[in-house]
């Protein structure tokens, strides 16, 4: 890295057939208002015109076109790109806010490997659903983030968009495994990073994500199929592999095994109820409700109080009938059009 570099943030954009989206995302990392940003933009394989928004950019942007083959390999294209001492990798159906990059370099400290901020849930015309996210206590240290991890391999993050990484700790991780990290890199980097130093969180949006039916994470109110669900804890699984063998390497001890975090917990009961495909074979609910008592007594990412109250939603979704807890499920979890009644209850157990 030469001097030059020392101040340079790098913002890799990933794209794939979101030419509706793309030149917006483009646009909010040219009008960052820290001085020095290389924007990079991957188009994995797009068909829908992609290419033609990217280069009317010209120069501004450095573009490389790739033929398709997802989200983990288009990440270390763009990587193999970047020049900055941090890099942010902007989905391309996201965007930033201006001060974005100078919020958080200004906040980032010696001895951090990233900061992860909130941010903004916009629908697809980009209007706010007044749903920031995830949520950022004040006792929400680096030091509970890693004590959170070293039990559960699992803490409060936000999607790719929402995390500026240093570069020492993306060149120790990268590139990645595609064919065992076949999506949602931003779930690896993330869940490791507390195994190479300190997470930062900013409880202040500083982007936006865009929620519009494709998304792999979130769903509008009444979409949530229980496939999602499927999907994630087969995925957690690959996860919680290169969780254990990274900290293994490191010398660092973890809890073994390791604790189920909330998300984990609803899943594997809503997997139960409502799916024939299931990850984990030998799970019960029996096993999912004691997992969900160890999670109270041992980690209680929410206090006593919070703990409790998403104890009862456990229990809710174990034992109620079955067409109430999946509607319930359904509005409870939607990242956009969640009702006022569901947002009431949730900003409620945060405040306990």
């Amino acid at each position: 890295m030469t001097p030059e570099d020392q101040d340079l943030v790098t913002i890799v954009i990933i794209n794939y057939n979101y030419a509706a989206y793309l030149a917006t995302a483009i646009d909010s990392a040219l009008a960052q208002d820290h001085p020095a940003i290389q924007t990079v933009v991957v188009d994995d394989g797009s068909s829908d015109g992609s290419r033609h928004i990217i280069e009317s950019y010209g120069s501004a942007v450095e573009a490389l076109y790739c033929p398709n083959r997802g989200h983990s390999a288009a990440l270390n294209t763009g990587y193999a790109r970047a020049r900055g001492n941090a890099v942010l990798f902007l989905d391309a159906d996201d965007l930033l806010h201006p001060t974005c990059i100078s919020t958080a370099l200004r906040n980032l400290m010696p001895g951090d490997v990233k900061i992860q901020f909130q941010l903004e849930t916009i629908d697809p015309q980009g209007v706010s659903q007044a749903m920031a996210f995830p949520y950022f206590s004040a006792a929400f240290t680096p030091a509970e983030v890693r004590r959170q991890s070293l039990l559960s391999g699992w803490y409060a993050w936000t999607v790719s968009t929402g995390n500026l990484y240093r570069r020492q700790y993306l060149d120790a991780v990268l590139p990645l495994d595609d064919t065992k990290i076949y999506r949602s890199p931003d779930g690896y980097l993330n869940k490791l990073a507390p195994l190479f130093g300190n997470v930062r969180s900013l409880a202040v949006p500083l982007g936006a994500y865009r929620v519009h039916g494709r998304n792999q994470w979130a769903s509008a109110a009444g979409a949530w199929d229980i496939a999602a669900a499927v999907r994630w804890l087969r995925f957690e699984s690959a996860l919680e592999d290169a969780f254990l063998r990274v900290a293994a390497h490191r010398g660092i001890a973890v809890r073994r095994p390791l604790l189920s975090s909330f998300h984990q917990l609803e899943s594997r009961i809503l997997v139960l109820r409502f799916a024939t495909d299931r990850p984990l074979p030998d799970d019960s609910r029996r096993k999912a409700i004691a997992a969900a008592l160890n999670w109270l007594l041992l980690l209680r990412t929410d206090g006593w109080a919070g703990g409790i109250g998403r104890l009862s939603w456990l229990l809710f979704l174990a034992f109620a009938p079955r067409d109430m807890a999946l509607a319930q499920m359904r509005v409870a979890r939607a990242q956009s059009g969640r009702s006022l009644f569901w947002r009431r209850a949730v900003n409620w157990t945060r405040r306990l």
